[in-house]
């Protein structure tokens, strides 16, 4: 399939799955459920019909507020739907009509949805994670299978358990020298085999440099956190988006980080 034909369908469906996560940000954090009961307006009660649910362009052509009685819908619906599009795009880019673009395309939703979670609220639900895992094992799979590439599948295997291992021994490290995680919490131990998983598809030897992209990402994060708030060291920033980051980023550049790294030691 050319990219001409490609790209229209993966935005498409970017944005569709994009609506649906902000259904799941609103709803999974608070233990709901994302099926019933039928989208409404948290101001009024409306109950959204399918004009008011077009990706983006209901947003904008509503300005943004409820149909009727003009309340505030906030930017999420924007954001996770423009997010999604353009992850959905830029797997698209990198993989082509590869099978396993399915499969990336879940590790993108799951990535977006968790990342704007994990900033409103600092968690990193078990449940999405474990669906997104789920699914994406399943989908690499067919993946390995349908691209006669068997061998991607313990390749899989090894990425998750290089990520856990990793991500597991600095959030105990952490605890026994501060006394406390600093910067992590469990749910990001639980999310870092999906991320190796994925990795470790393409390439388990991607995988540490994932996670140091994402270590790196965090720390200037933190930095520039620190400098807007003064000093502020009891800032609490979350650090799932920046694991998030930093497995996209090896994506595309972990391969050749990693042969940059061998060709200069």
């Amino acid at each position: 399939m050319s990219l001409g034909l490609l790209i229209p369908i993966v935005v498409v469906m970017g944005l569709l799955i994009g609506s649906f996560l902000t259904v799941v940000a609103e709803r999974v954090p608070q233990g709901g459920s994302v099926v019933a009961p039928p989208s409404r307006c948290g101001n009024c009660g409306l109950r959204l019909g399918p004009l008011d649910l077009v990706p983006v362009i209901s947003w904008l052509a509503l300005r943004g507020r409820c149909r009727q009685c003009r309340a505030k819908i906030g930017i999420e619906p924007l954001v996770l739907e423009l997010s999604t599009a353009a992850v959905f795009v830029a797997f698209a880019l990198k993989f082509g009509d590869d099978a396993v673009l399915p499969a990336f395309c879940i590790l993108g939703a799951t990535l977006v949805v968790q990342s704007w979670i994990d900033l409103k609220t600092h968690r990193l639900p078990r449940e999405i994670t474990m669906w997104g895992g789920g699914l994406g094992a399943i989908a690499l799979t067919v993946a390995a299978i349908i691209n006669d590439e068997p061998e991607r599948i313990w390749m899989a295997g090894l990425g998750a358990i290089i990520a856990v291992t990793i991500i597991g021994a600095v959030y105990q490290g952490s605890k026994m020298y501060y006394g406390s995680a600093m910067g992590f919490g469990w749910g990001d131990v639980v999310l870092s085999p999906l991320l190796g998983m994925y990795l470790g598809w393409l390439n388990p030897g991607i995988v540490a440099p994932g996670l140091f992209f994402g270590f790196v990402i965090g720390a200037v994060v933190g930095i520039a956190a620190m400098a807007l708030t003064k000093g502020d060291r009891q800032m609490a920033v979350p650090f799932g988006p920046s694991l998030a980051l930093g497995t996209i980023v090896a994506v595309f550049l972990g391969q050749p980080f990693v042969d940059l790294v061998f060709a200069t030691s």
